[in-house]
């Protein structure tokens, strides 16, 4: 008799679940108020009550449960406290809070298995996937997917629309292109990602036709459809704006109220004024942008791929603050011993594949909106870690580089990560700013 082999099947999702739920029950261990404040549908008595801008009980979760119940127009997005609005019908601040984290963890535990699944299909490689998914998953930001913020519902519709984007997905181009316009609806009214969602349309548009010289009609088709269904999107919450406070881009100018304008802070490239992980969300997609660029160039023209190759445990250290790490590697290649990298022949098919240039240029506009906005680089950490784009454009790099050894630094900022998502644990207990 054949012996089944479910459980077997089973075990990378058992390991992705398992590593986040053990760097809670650290935390939770660590700082015991951590667990009674998860778990908790009130809110906790403090000694001393939390007061900003250091602390907040609720912080975000709070100014989408009064939102919801003013049923207001503010620089927050509406689906999230429209869906708990209706599904539970709460009444209260402490009932909305409590159903945005119940609600967020359901999502959370629904779209982890999926995004592995997605992560799997597109890089065709099980143990590649697995790793990319457990560095999705065990990061700082990953706290987010869970206390009631909205990256759990963007993060679900996420990996649907990278789904529908696969190359592999075999789906009715008809059926593909509705799907996708009710999803980036569904996305801009999630979070304001309007801008985001276009340019990098765009950006991945005019990208394949300037490596391929080609134009596809399914690329246009789907740069289209989700730009005009983004706008649309946009505009059912502009709309309502408008009727309420006769402004149609109030959301935007309500952003103006956290300091946000145009302008060059140079000094964030060295320091975030926030916590660190925010910096690594500004130079991690960009990096990962010119190198692909870098290798796509080299493997097109049959260039040799001379690089300086980092081989001191030292090299992974310095993967926690980028700037360092930058400088120090363009001195070692102009000093040091080059060495040929043999690249993978998957690095041929970057040139035309809309989703990666999608997810990369998604994240490093991001980046620089946030850079180019705002005098410090908080929450960028999560704009980029707590959501499933910028990790399917590192596996697709990945890819391009067999071999075993790429997975050693990613190991190691894996086991960082898990550590920093044990501090968030307890920071969150603290009521302290999680990013």
């Amino acid at each position: 008799m054949k012996k089944a082999s479910f459980p077997k099947d089973l075990t990378p999702y058992i390991i992705i679940y398992s590593a986040f739920i053990v760097c809670a029950i650290v935390g939770m261990l660590i700082f015991p108020d951590t667990f009674y404040k998860f778990f908790s549908p009130t809110q906790l008595p403090r000694v001393n009550p939390p007061a900003l801008p250091h602390k907040s009980y609720y912080w975000d979760i709070g100014l989408y449960a009064n939102m919801a119940l003013q049923n207001t127009c503010t620089a927050f997005y509406p689906l999230w406290g429209f869906i708990i609005t209706h599904l539970f019908h709460p009444q209260n601040l402490e009932q909305y809070t409590n159903y945005f984290k119940i609600t967020a963890t359901a999502i959370f535990c629904i779209s982890t298995p999926l995004v592995f699944w997605v992560f799997k299909k597109a890089l065709k490689n099980q143990l590649l996937a697995l790793t990319i998914t457990l560095a999705y998953t065990v990061n700082p930001m990953a706290i987010f997917r869970v206390i009631g913020y909205t990256e759990s519902l963007f993060s679900l519709l996420g990996i649907f629309f990278i789904w529908l984007l696969l190359p592999e997905n075999r789906l009715n181009e008809k059926i593909k292109l509705i799907q996708l316009s009710v999803i980036s609806i569904l996305m801009a009214l999630t979070r304001p990602v309007l801008i985001q969602i276009i340019f990098a349309c765009f950006f991945s548009l005019i990208t394949i036709f300037l490596l391929t010289k080609q134009l596809s009609k399914s690329h246009l088709f789907q740069t289209i459809t989700i730009s005009i269904s983004a706008i649309f999107g946009y505009s059912i919450y502009g709309f309502s704006c408008l009727q309420s406070r006769g402004n149609f881009f109030a959301p935007f100018n309500d952003q103006k109220q956290w300091g946000k304008t145009l302008g060059l802070n140079l000094d964030l490239l060295f320091l975030p004024k926030s916590p660190l992980f925010d910096l690594l969300g500004l130079y991690l997609p960009i990096l990962i942008l010119i190198i692909s660029f870098i290798l796509i160039y080299c493997k097109s023209k049959n260039h040799k791929l001379l690089v300086f190759i980092p081989k001191r445990f030292i090299w992974d250290i310095l993967i926690i603050y980028p700037p360092v790490l930058v400088l120090a590697y363009v001195l070692n290649y102009w000093r040091g011993r080059k060495k040929e990298i043999i690249t993978s022949t998957f690095t041929n098919s970057l040139q035309k594949n809309y989703l990666f240039w999608f997810c990369i240029y998604f994240s490093v506009i991001n980046a620089l909106i946030v850079f180019f906005t705002q005098n410090r680089l908080a929450s960028l950490g999560r704009y980029i870690f707590a959501v499933p784009f910028f990790f399917l454009a590192l596996g697709y790099l990945y890819c391009c580089f067999p071999g075993k050894r790429k997975y050693k630094s990613l190991s190691f900022v894996i086991l960082v990560s898990a550590i920093a998502l044990v501090q968030q644990w307890i920071n969150y207990g603290k009521d302290q700013w999680l990013g």
